[in-house]
């Protein structure tokens, strides 16, 4: 009887051991620097964001935030980097809605699994595409320019960075909505493409708010509807395509925070617990704006559910439209 009490407290004893371990783990970390990779060259909108991420992290968890570069392939070298990393919570991701899943969800045989590969922890900000035209156009809404598209069935065209981006898109669905019908000019860059248009080279954009926000703004192009489901408050006189009368038309990019498969719950809700507050102060949330970007602020749960539709939404959409393969 005696040593089965004796085990017994040993047993008990291990227990608490442990118990008291996983709890110093999760209130000790991170007890070192982190990584953060962005797939996206130096100073571009999504590293800019990445950085305000970084910063307010170095500051809130009192260690330094390394941002590594690692642009290429749609983003399929970051995730790479990613997926080789430890799921410890040290080595993070800034993940933009087109490399995380819409490059995914074309393809029938993807390079990573955007649902088991990736540890969704925190949504940082989202932004619209906004519909523009030349100033010459002579339209000045959107219905008039379906009016004007309808009366010149695939004679207009329209400019977008590749078929796996939001641009792209989010003109495929215009069309689907409206029943027009446009050609198609790719680009190697949403500047690129604004530049014709202004030209007059082609007809029409619904490029990505951040790549088209200082033109609108200064009257060097049109701006007649933005896809978010909300005014901007930058823009407040360019209505929703919903409020423009198209209400098929509402899609936002967006960027999160992503860990490797299988990463630490304890780090996940630490990091993701972080960012959220990160995003949701004031002076961040100008900052954001300022380039485009409207923060958002989604904890662990809410992420990973939203991350999940959007995976769904989008294969089925690629599936209808004929660009999964």
């Amino acid at each position: 009887m005696t040593d089965q009490r004796e085990t017994m407290r040993a047993l008990l004893s291990l227990v608490f051991c442990v118990l008291l371990a996983a709890a110093a783990s999760a209130q000790s970390f991170p007890s070192r620097p982190l990584r953060m990779l962005v797939p996206a060259p130096p100073a571009g909108i999504t590293d800019l964001s990445a950085r305000l991420v970084a910063e307010g992290l170095r500051v809130r968890l009192n260690q330094p935030v390394i941002v590594e570069n690692k642009p290429g392939g749609n983003g399929v070298i970051g995730v790479r980097e990613l997926l080789k990393a430890e799921p410890d919570g040290y080595t993070l991701l800034v993940g933009a809605m087109g490399m995380v899943v819409l490059g995914y969800a074309m393809e029938v045989n993807p390079p990573f699994d955007a649902l088991r590969d990736l540890s969704p922890i925190a949504g940082t900000a989202e932004y619209p595409t906004a519909m523009v035209v030349n100033n010459n156009m002579p339209v000045n809404s959107v219905r008039e320019f379906i009016d004007y598209a309808k009366a010149r069935p695939g004679k207009l065209t329209f400019g977008s960075t590749g078929t796996a981006a939001l641009d792209y898109l989010a003109v495929e669905l215009f069309m689907k909505e409206t029943g027009t019908k446009m050609v198609h000019v790719p680009y190697r860059g949403g500047p690129a493409a604004l530049n014709d248009l202004m030209g007059g080279s082609i007809d029409l954009l619904i490029e990505v708010f951040p790549v088209v926000m200082e033109q609108i703004k200064t009257g060097l192009v049109k701006g007649l509807a933005v896809s978010s489901p909300y005014r901007l408050s930058s823009l407040p006189n360019v209505p929703t395509f919903k409020q423009a009368g198209v209400a098929g038309v509402e899609l936002t990019g967006w960027l999160g925070i992503y860990g490797p498969p299988r990463m630490a719950s304890d780090a996940r809700a630490v990091l993701g617990k972080a960012i959220v507050d990160i995003v949701k102060q004031g002076d961040i949330g100008d900052k954001f704006r300022a380039i485009g970007f409207e923060p958002t602020g989604l904890g662990v749960e809410a992420f990973s559910q939203f991350h999940a539709a959007e995976v769904k939404r989008w294969v089925a959409f690629m599936t209808e439209i004929g660009l999964r393969k």
